[in-house]
């Protein structure tokens, strides 16, 4: 849950953030103009790629490399690790020299220097294997396993294949009590290496895992002082991946903006039902969403519940890219990812005695999201689904090689806690390069296009036709700019709306700002801020903010737009709508705005 994510969203999870794009809700690729050379290479090479994919069809493959290889980029050639070794004679003199002095202190009783030396040689020289398997034995038998979990994690992603290093990574994790990390430790093996014939024994061994946590979970005694107060959170953990999933994907859905044309959500539903089947995990019930944002994201919720927004559909350049980003947040549901952070999340809270989480929105603040070896992970597995449905290897990568051009050399990119694109696109690369994935396979574009022109036909279709004003008086609607204020201080923070504009769609702009004079930052989740008319119903709405970013800093201003959708404008300004937004960043502030 990109919470996932989120792109956390949670990406929110997220599958990212960046610049917003594609402002028009009609999502498409970028058309030809006078002076656009980027759009104009950008369709040149689409056309050359949708004539490669009809040679794939027709089985002329050789062709269509030439093809693809004329307007794809070649990777930068990336050196491959150091070939593991158990042989100290294979290694160098500064690694003989640890080596030699962690035997000294393992025979001598002598704890630091022993771990000293193990950790400096894991470190430095990862290819010597006992290394680490010493090193992990060594911080058991002196009760320090936390000195040599990151060092052995570190080197298991290097050797993802070696179960000699993730046999002791297992023991470590579990003489720590971190059994959710050892289940996903696990499941990253068997889903990665399915044909390995201890495959089946690592799957079993990361659901018996992630049961034990649960099992423990419900049974240790703070959670008797759980049963007072709201405890929806608490009862959807209970109900597990799936239940929790449910419910939460029923909550995103009453506050969002969806999709509906059947064409393009069964595209979508389609797609992702396929690469789904590959993943390697079949006892959830996989769904996928489309939500009407033209942000750069999508997320996954426990369970298999996948979420993406129109502005990512819009820009992916081909059917293998979009595969790439719904595979990477199908791996995230896989692993378990977002499950993990909502239960040790919870868990935390609870022996911290601090309140509990009782809405799900809650969740997708940002220090919340999938760290780095969490989304490093759901990419590896991601490309793996991708090159297994037969696409180009490449398309998870070259999204983010797209996407680091919009993130403007910032350091991180989605969320600060995620890897920023450029080091996903670096990383990705060396995978595709050293497990020699084929990046010269379907890119399926035109599928792709129908889909999306699809979706824009859908949203013109119904156009009002004028009726001449000499011959009967006109009823339409107010258009363009009108007068609405509105807002509400809190705590020194302030939201107001002031003025917008009504489209001939029906759809009104509003103008919304906020301003954070308060000495702590200030955020919320937009899909979760609603807008109810006079008998508490839900109206469409959605909020952008003109940043890409949804925390306002002390002192500091950030604007946005709020469209509310299928409410036709009331030219007394008073719309009977009241705009609720509650706060994410801890201070648990509620606005409501009536306009």
């Amino acid at each position: 849950m990109s919470l996932f994510c989120v792109g956390l969203v949670l990406s929110f999870l997220f599958v990212g953030q960046a610049e917003t794009q594609n402002q028009s809700n009609c999502i498409k690729i970028p058309e030809i103009s006078q002076g656009n050379a980027e759009a104009i290479e950008r369709n040149r090479r689409i056309a050359v790629l949708i004539q490669a994919d009809r040679l794939i069809q027709s089985n002329n493959l050789a062709e269509a490399i030439k093809l693809q290889q004329s307007v794809k980029k070649p990777l930068p050639n990336v050196a491959a690790p150091n070939p593991p070794t158990r042989n100290v004679e294979n290694l160098a003199s500064g690694a003989k020299v640890y080596w030699q002095n962690a035997e000294e202190g393992l025979e001598n009783g002598l704890p630091t220097k022993a771990l000293i030396s193990l950790e400096k040689l894991s470190d430095n020289y990862p290819e010597f294997i006992p290394g680490h398997i010493k090193f992990a034995e060594a911080a058991i038998r002196w009760n320090q396993p936390e000195k040599a979990i990151p060092t052995l994690d570190r080197a298991y992603g290097i050797y993802p294949d070696r179960v000699d290093l993730l046999e002791p990574l297992l023991k470590l994790l579990i003489s720590k009590k971190m059994e959710v990390e050892a289940s996903i430790a696990a499941r990253q093996f068997a889903l990665n290496y399915p044909e390995h014939p201890d495959a089946p024994k690592y799957k079993k061994l990361a659901d018996d895992y992630m049961n034990q946590f649960i099992n423990d979970f419900k049974n240790e005694s703070f959670v008797t002082a759980l049963i007072s107060g709201d405890r929806k959170i608490m009862e959807q953990i209970f109900k597990g991946e799936s239940g929790f999933g449910e419910e939460s994907a029923k909550e995103i859905k009453e506050n969002a903006v969806l999709v509906t044309d059947p064409k393009l959500t069964e595209y979508i539903n389609n797609l992702g039902q396929k690469l789904a089947k590959l993943s390697g995990r079949d006892d959830f019930k996989y769904e996928f969403t489309v939500l009407q944002d033209n942000s750069l994201n999508a997320f996954a919720l426990p369970g298999g519940k996948i979420f993406i927004n129109t502005g990512a559909i819009a820009d992916m350049e081909s059917e293998a890219e979009l595969a790439g980003i719904l595979s990477h947040e199908i791996a995230h549901a896989v692993f378990s990812h977002s499950y993990q952070k909502i239960v040790t999340e919870t868990k935390a809270r609870a022996l911290r005695k601090v309140g509990l989480i009782n809405t799900f929105f809650e969740y997708l603040k940002p220090e919340l999201a999938f760290g780095r070896s969490l989304e490093q992970q759901a990419d590896f597995l991601g490309t793996r689904i991708l090159s297994s449905a037969g696409y180009s290897a490449d398309g998870l990568y070259r999204v983010f090689d797209r996407w680091r051009n919009y993130e403007k050399n910032k350091q991180t990119g989605w969320l600060d806690s995620h890897p920023a694109s450029s080091e996903r696109a670096r990383y990705l690369q060396a995978v595709v390069q050293n497990r020699n994935y084929n990046r010269y396979s379907l890119e399926n574009i035109e599928a792709l296009i129908t889909a999306r022109g699809a979706f824009c036909k859908a949203e013109v279709k119904d156009q009002p036709t004028e009726t001449p004003t000499t011959t009967k008086p006109s009823n339409k609607p107010t258009l363009g700019k009108v007068s609405v204020t509105a807002g509400q201080t809190n705590d020194n923070v302030s939201i107001n709306i002031d003025g917008g504009k009504v489209e001939s769609s029906g759809r009104y702009i509003l103008n919304v700002e906020i301003v954070n004079k308060s000495g702590q930052s200030f955020g919320f989740v937009p899909i979760f801020a609603k807008t109810t008319n006079a008998e508490g119903k839900t109206v469409s709405s959605q909020f952008i903010s003109a940043s890409g970013k949804n925390v306002v800093n002390a002192g500091e201003t950030a604007k946005g737009t709020l469209s509310v959708f299928q409410q036709p404008w009331r030219d007394t300004g008073d719309q009977g709508l009241v705009w609720q937004v509650t706060e994410s960043t801890g201070g648990g502030r509620v606005f409501r705005i009536p306009f």
